[in-house]
């Protein structure tokens, strides 16, 4: 798919998933997660018996590339930290697309100082969502050509806007256009020399704050929209989680009891929407229309044409040549009857 598109750089969004095995207590190193979905009668987050992974996924191809993936364990003695599991996601796809630039985009589990140096060392950009909005950071003062100690929750709560856009997003098969308000300014952290930018984005239809810190110089407009527009793309990857965790793939029905059949087969059903993504793009639209008929669609305003009836006619059509092949080895023994 990347040689086939072949786009000027990366976008690679890396994300840790946390995946829930229902009342299991004694499989091969079950841990307890942090599961925010579905959340408790309260509406919050909650613990879990269960497994987290990590995937890197390119997404700015038109069928999403998984380029790393693991599951792993707490509780195994090759498990390190979950920081190092995300820096074998970095490097991996780094060796993979040698030569290519690759931006990684994270949400806020990845907002650590750790995190940043990584990246920083492989050579390539990064756009993660800024969690510890306590932390001390040197901001540089124009007026007096020297770099400051400040709290970054200040410098963002006194950012002035500089430039309006109106962005439009789409959920749940519903669209809307807001009034987003950006502001941007340069960074460092103290005891490094490498300059970094926070970007803030003021949601005013919804009164939301999102605030990135990014090794890409933020010089101009062009570069704010470019920056915002990349991490708007990590979002494609939670269609992926859904369609993997759900009604469509079940990754979380697990039915191995150790560790590494379990990566295997975290790998297989990866795979396998993999495939559903790139039918679903790439062959012509009468056939994938055919095959979503046949998985139930029934061409009535609230069906929505996403993987589920697609991975449904896909699961019938193999069904059925399996039944016709059993049938004409082995045919139906009309013989066997007897009239009267």
């Amino acid at each position: 798919m990347v040689e086939y598109e072949n786009p000027d750089y990366l976008v690679v969004a890396v994300d840790p998933v946390n995946f829930e095995n229902p009342y299991t207590q004694a499989l091969e190193g079950v841990s307890l997660v942090h599961k925010a979905t579905p959340p408790d009668l309260a509406g919050h987050a909650r613990l879990a018996h269960g497994y987290p992974a990590i995937t890197a996924t390119i997404v700015n191809t038109k069928v999403p590339v998984t380029s790393y993936a693991n599951w792993f364990s707490y509780q195994t003695a090759d498990f390190i930290s979950q920081n190092k599991e995300v820096e074998q996601a970095f490097e991996t796809t780094c060796r993979l697309y040698t030569g290519r630039t690759i931006c990684f985009v994270g949400d806020s589990g990845l907002d650590d100082q750790k995190m940043f140096a990584q990246v920083v060392k492989l050579e390539r950009e990064f756009i993660f969502r800024v969690s510890h909005l306590e932390r001390i950071v040197e901001v540089y003062n124009d007026r007096l050509d020297r770099w400051e100690t400040e709290k970054l929750q200040g410098l963002v709560d006194s950012i002035p806007h500089q430039i309006t856009f109106q962005v439009l997003f789409k959920h749940a098969g519903k669209t809307r256009l807001d009034t987003i308000h950006f502001g941007w300014f340069k960074i460092r952290i103290p005891g490094t020399q490498k300059p970094l930018w926070i970007m803030v984005a003021d949601d005013e239809t919804l009164d939301r704050q999102l605030v990135l810190i990014t090794n890409i110089p933020l010089m101009n407009v062009a570069a704010v929209q470019q920056v915002y527009n990349d991490w708007r793309l990590r979002t494609r990857i939670e269609h992926g989680y859904r369609f993997d965790q759900e009604q469509g793939l079940d990754v979380e029905d697990m039915r191995v009891h150790t560790v590494e059949r379990m990566r295997r087969l975290f790998s297989i059903v990866l795979v396998a929407a993999q495939i559903v993504f790139a039918i679903s793009e790439q062959w012509p639209p009468k056939a994938v229309l055919w095959l979503r008929q046949l998985g139930g669609k029934l061409d009535i305003p609230t069906d929505r044409d996403g993987p589920y009836w697609l991975l449904q006619g896909i699961s019938a059509v193999i069904v059925s040549c399996m039944t016709l092949s059993f049938f004409f080895l082995h045919p139906f023994p009309f013989q066997e009857f007897t009239c009267g």
